[in-house]
């Protein structure tokens, strides 16, 4: 059995405990502006977010929690029972 460089599980929990102490006292709408205006100052995660979020720069028109899945996850059952069609 091969042995494990890598602990993806361990990463994602030492990158939240950093987010958590960087963001630690802001409110949530702070959290999140701080947040976005970090990713839009890296080179690559800002370059990667503004081509995926913010199409031609429609910054107020294009809002990052309208594309995750999470954010409509009732979206097509709300839409087609408000045109009165069954799933």
């Amino acid at each position: 059995m091969k042995t494990k460089t890598f602990d993806c599980v361990k990463m994602k929990e030492e990158c939240q405990r950093a987010c958590e102490k960087r963001y630690a006292g802001l409110s949530f709408e702070e959290r999140q502006k701080k947040m976005e205006e970090d990713i839009l100052a890296d080179p690559i995660l800002g370059d990667f977010f503004r081509k995926t979020f913010k199409p031609d720069g429609l910054d107020a028109a294009c809002k990052p929690g309208e594309h995750v899945a999470e954010a409509g996850a009732g979206y097509a059952a709300a839409s087609d029972a408000e045109k009165g069609k069954s799933i």
